[in-house]
This record gives structure tokens, C-alpha cells and sequence, in this order.
């Protein structure tokens, strides 16, 4: 493997760990309400099965593991994001462990959820419409300012490229 591979799965990993920590601080603390995380499992076992778009994914078919299937998928998606991010600031000479880009690229990634995931699982752009208790704009925002934080952190821990 080539050396900005396990570049990008270090700063992946880490990334996706610091993601993981700080939310479920902010979702402790009360800043956040994001969806469980099965429905979010359940969400990529669907698209496994090329149906993707439901009316409401807590409303479709479950598969046993949910929690199980949303993490490996959860971490492979943090891994990839670190991949496109550390190629993007090679590409123009952008340093990768600088706080600005990091966590720039961490807040653009929100329009994966906003624009895409949200809406496939039934709760509109920007989860406008989903389920009572969440707040899903705003703990996508945060969420993903955390993972933004993770990439400056991971980059930061493996130096200059």
C-alpha cells in the first residue's frame, strides 16, 4: 500500500474516533439529537440492497445488527473522507494539519447527510423533517465540525507528508 493509504487510514481512524467521542459529548451534553444509530445501520443495509429511498427508514424493514452494520460502514466512510481530503490538499499545496482546511473540509461533508442521506431516509433536505426529539441539521453540523477536528488532529499527529 502506498504511503498516502495508510496516511488516510491513520488519519481516518483517528478522525472517526475523535468524531465519535466529541458527539457523544455534545449529544450528552445536550447540544445535539441525532438518529439512533440502528436507523442509520439499517439506512446502509437498504443501500446494500440497492434501495436506498424510504418514506421513513424506522418505518422500513430492520435487519438484525443494525448498530453493528452502522459502524464498520460508520469508520470505512471516515477512512475514505480522510483519503479525499489528504489527495485534495496535496493537490494544492494546502498543509494538512492546519485547523482552517480541516475543518473546512469536515463541515463541506455535511452535504453528504444534508443533501442525500436525510432525504433518502425520509426526513427531507437538511433532516428538516425528521423524527420528533432529533435535531439532525444541527447535530450533522457539529458532528461533523468534530470529525473536521479529528482530520487536523490526525494529520497533525503524522507530520508533514
Amino acid at each position: 500500500m502506498s504511503i498516502l493509504t495508510w496516511r488516510s487510514i491513520f488519519t481516518g481512524l483517528i478522525a472517526t474516533v475523535i468524531l465519535d467521542v466529541l458527539a457523544g459529548a455534545a449529544s450528552g451534553l445536550g447540544l445535539t439529537a441525532p438518529l439512533p444509530p440502528n436507523l442509520t445501520g439499517r439506512w446502509f443495509a437498504w443501500v446494500a440492497r440497492a434501495r436506498p429511498f424510504h418514506a421513513d427508514i424506522a418505518r422500513a424493514g430492520s435487519f438484525a445488527h443494525e448498530t453493528a452494520i452502522a459502524v464498520p460502514v460508520h469508520y470505512v466512510i471516515g477512512i475514505t473522507l480522510a483519503l479525499i481530503y489528504l489527495s485534495l490538499t496535496a493537490s494544492v499545496g494546502v498543509v494538512p494539519g492546519r485547523l482552517a482546511p480541516a475543518l473546512a473540509f469536515g463541515l463541506s461533508t455535511n452535504v453528504f447527510p444534508w443533501l442525500l442521506m436525510f432525504p433518502a431516509m425520509g426526513y427531507g433536505f437538511f433532516g428538516a423533517q425528521g423524527p420528533e426529539g432529533t435535531r439532525l441539521f444541527v447535530s450533522s453540523l457539529i458532528n461533523h465540525a468534530c470529525y473536521g477536528i479529528g482530520l487536523w488532529f490526525g494529520a497533525r499527529i503524522m507530520g508533514p507528508s
